[in-house]
């Protein structure tokens, strides 16, 4: 029959001929073709061989000249074919069954709309590697026209004969075998397809990469005479008594016990034993294991979890917002609740913000559900994720576990969805679709009938004030485990240190507390948000700083000797001159995690230093390697970026290091207090969590500052209320929803000419309108990136269904030059 994705379309004519009354299924299909212009479902007749395709299967389709993959959300009977319209056939099935249940089509639906993208990039997210097809094109050559004309031409006669004697070849493969003709190759084929003396040939493979291995299978059953009988045989013999107690052992297994292949043949013929292939789901984390502690829970853990049975039992929505303090024992009330919705057999989704969290609420959870969880993030193999999801599929995991990607994880019944650390930033996507994990966990969460519960020591300002306005339901944890105290924290005053001859990044006060602690054999956390080794080069003779060349943001210098770009992960070598003036006065100014590791060897020579950054954990399971090798006392301080600074629960850390903890403030961003609040708190919060108290070293030059002085107290409350005046005041979030529309054009005048024409029809359409604000033009922070010019546009409204239904009449969800992102993290 041959492979059903490479059949060719058959022609459907006869079946469309007029007055022909013949009853038909069609299929509304979302190309999954990433191009914003194509947002829109298209038809296609349901061959009879595929009836069983529903809304929620995947297919593969033809469209254009190409055949992709596409998303079939309806389909519908037909009593007759419709008159003077031919439709094109459904192809193929990707899969054996539908992959998307009724429920995920309903959040896509929701989110496309939210978002202004299109239905088929929202369900892209529901698939890892966004596709499940690997389409392939080769070209081959139509044996009947070796006379043609066109053939005349070298070129063409060499890729046609290259075919006929070659069979169909990738494009590659042609330039590859006609290295003469490369240049002109693309040229060459567009005639040769033109005039149907070559044709494309499309082939479609799975993504899934399955894996197997051969086991061994007893077949029948071994009675103490038939083991007698092989008493002789005691290889055999052997065998048979390990097939007894296991009746399915892999070969592999067999090989390391040294049962050789001839022996497993010799019971295959006598019928005793068969060897069949089985499906092998990768795991990453199969083999972490770790031991079940009787917990007793806190006094504040029971009154939580007390508060959320209810609506777990009801099985319907509703959202918490969980506020602990550090160290409160927060994700035991997670796992307290997810026994809770396991037992009623339905599903939890956890989610963590950083995949350097993942490893430690993975075992957790592992300690009470060994082997019913699966974990979903990119750094992944695509295999290792599809494997996961078949888990699901296959109700054999009911925990998820992961990044803000495991929420697109096709599981159904789901009873109960966690994010912890809820305010974290890393939670919203900077790339289309925009959308941020909170929005989407809660809109899975009411489709589901399910529980949300936000979690956080430091709760964004925007979830807080919606508890405070009765839209979640507040629970508290105000003390930590074992009524230990909060650490006590210092802070310096760099601007008093450099006064007094200090020019290192570490101050004195510092410096003392990570000798104590050292002495102590204790260990010490140090956070610095800036990777690199400097964070900026210049030349003295002129000023000129090294920027990126695609960006034009500063190029940091690590000390490999290159300067890396870290918006366009580009890295180039240091000039030995400056290239404006000629100068050999380069110099570099500011630091990073590199030239802090390098200050830290020189200042506590004694210190066994571990850096984690995004540089030292570029392999799957760097973090989790370097936190494991801190935990187990290897190194005495762990130096790295916000990835520290958050969840990370180390019983021997009693001292914790915060340098340039106001750095946030000089952004231009209405939310850079309440990152500098919260980097403080989480951070201090890692310090002290178990028998000692902690004691933290805050540095900074703005000690006077709200956000830097509640950092201090750790107090929320008044951090809070001090900035929700200001948010009120200014029309910010909460009181306002934003929408930001990038501008993007090679000529900087048009990009700042539609985005003003924008600017113009919004003041007209919301004129004497209250709670709508538009702002700019301005240019983007990156106001040029590789050659295109970049203008923001911020929208504040009180009402987000008018702007979401101006900006469709607008169009502007189908223009390629315009970003929408609604909800934005970054204003510029």
């Amino acid at each position: 029959m041959g492979n059903p994705y490479n059949r060719e379309i058959q022609s459907s004519s006869l079946a469309f001929q007029e007055g022909r009354e013949e009853s038909m299924k069609t299929a509304d299909v979302f190309v999954n073709i990433p191009v914003k212009s194509i947002a829109r479902a298209y038809t296609y007749r349901v061959p009879e061989e595929l009836s069983k395709i529903e809304a929620g299967w995947r297919v593969f389709v033809p469209f254009g000249s190409r055949k992709v993959e596409g998303f079939v959300v309806e389909t519908h009977e037909l009593a007759a074919a419709p008159e003077n319209i031919t439709l094109k056939d459904v192809i193929a099935a990707v899969d054996e069954e539908c992959w998307f249940s009724p429920q995920m089509i309903e959040i896509a639906r929701w989110l496309s709309d939210f978002y202004l993208c299109s239905l088929a990039e929202i369900m892209r997210l529901f698939m890892p590697g966004k596709s499940g097809l690997r389409i392939t094109v080769r070209y081959e050559a139509d044996e009947s026209q070796p006379d043609h004309m066109m053939l005349a031409m070298r070129g063409c006669r060499a890729i046609y004969d290259t075919l006929l004697r070659e069979g169909p070849q990738k494009k590659a493969e042609l330039r590859r075998a006609l290295p003469e003709w490369q240049e002109e190759l693309d040229d060459l084929l567009a005639k040769l397809l033109k005039y149907h003396i070559v044709r494309k040939v499309y082939e479609a493979q799975k993504r899934d990469a399955a894996q197997y291995e051969k086991i061994v299978v007893l077949c029948g059953e071994v009675t103490p005479g038939l083991l007698d009988s092989y008493r002789r045989k005691k290889a055999q013999a052997h065998l048979l008594e390990l097939l007894q107690q296991t009746p399915e052992v892999p070969l592999a297994a067999l090989k390391a016990q040294h049962v050789s292949l001839a022996t497993v043949h010799n019971l295959e013929a006598a019928g005793l034993a068969e060897i069949r292939q089985r499906r092998v789901l990768r795991d990453s984390y199969r083999d972490a294991r770790a031991s079940k502690e009787e917990v007793a829970l806190t006094e504040d853990q029971q009154q939580v979890v007390a508060q959320v049975y209810p609506a777990i039992d009801a099985a319907r929505y509703q959202g918490f917002l969980l506020k602990g303090v550090t160290g409160s024992g927060k994700t035991q009330v997670y796992i307290e609740l997810a026994e809770r919705v396991r037992a009623a057999g339905r599903r939890v989704i956890v989610l963590v913000p950083e995949i350097a969290l993942t490893g430690q609420v993975v075992m957790a959870f592992k300690s009470y559900f060994p082997d019913d969880l699966v974990v979903v993030h990119s750094r992944l193999s695509l295999a290792e994720r599809n494997d996961a999801i078949l888990r699901v599929r296959r109700n054999e995991a009911g925990i998820i576990i992961g990044a803000r990607s495991a929420l697109f994880t096709p599981a159904d019944d789901i009873g109960l969805v966690i994010l912890d650390e809820e305010q974290d930033m890393s939670y919203k996507q900077d790339e289309s679709p925009r959308y941020h994990a909170r929005v989407v966990a809660e809109k899975i969460a009411r489709v589901h009938g399910a529980v949300l519960l936000l979690g956080s020591a430091t709760p964004s300002l925007e979830s807080y004030f919606r508890a405070a306005q009765g839209e979640l339901t507040l629970l508290v944890m105000p003390r930590r485990i074992g009524d230990i105290p909060l650490p006590v924290i210092h802070c310096v005053d760099m601007r008093q240190e450099l006064r007094m001859g200090n020019r290192h990044i570490i101050s004195r006060a510092l410096q003392e507390l990570i000798e104590k602690t050292i002495a102590r054999h204790q260990q010490v956390i140090i956070m610095l948000n800036r990777r690199g080794f400097s964070t900026f080069v210049m030349c003295r003779s002129c000023g000129e700083v090294i920027r990126c060349r695609h960006c034009g943001l500063p190029l940091v210098y690590h000390r490999n000797g290159q300067l890396k770009c870290h918006h366009c992960d580009v890295q180039e070598p240091v000039p030995d001159v400056c290239p404006k003036c000629g100068s050999r006065y380069i110099k570099y100014f500011g630091s990073g995690t590199e030239k802090l590791e390098q200050e830290l060897a020189a200042l506590v020579p004694s210190a066994r230093v571990i850096r984690m950054d995004r540089d030292t954990t570029t392999t799957k399971f760097a973090h989790q390697e370097i936190l494991e090798s801190f935990r187990r006392g290897e190194y005495d301080i762990l130096l790295g970026t916000q990835m520290v600074a958050k969840g990370h629960d180390i019983p021997n850390v009693t001292a914790v290091g915060i340098i340039s903890a106001d750095s946030s403030l000089n952004m231009p961003d209405f939310r850079a207090a309440e990152r500098c609040f919260m980097l403080i708190t989480q951070t201090a919060g890692r310090a002290g969590r178990h028998e000692t108290r902690g004691q933290v070293v805050i540095q900074t030059y703005n000690p006077t500052h709200y956000a830097v002085t509640c950092g201090i107290r750790q107090d929320y409350e008044g951090f809070f209320h001090k900035e929700i005046a200001l948010r009120q005041e200014l029309f910010y979030p909460p009181y306002s929803r934003l929408v930001k529309l990038l501008y993007q054009n090679a000529s900087e005048v048009k990009a700042k000419a539609e985005a003003e024409a924008l600017v113009k029809s919004f003041e007209l359409a919301f004129a004497g309108r209250e709670g709508h604000q538009v702002i700019g033009p301005a240019p983007a922070v990156i106001a040029c990136f590789r050659g295109i010019y970049r203008f923001v546009v911020l929208i504040k409204t009180a009402d987000l269904p008018a702007v979401h239904d101006f900006l469709k009449e607008q169009q502007l969800h189908l223009r390629a030059d315009v970003a929408i992102d609604i909800d934005p993290i970054t204003m510029f």
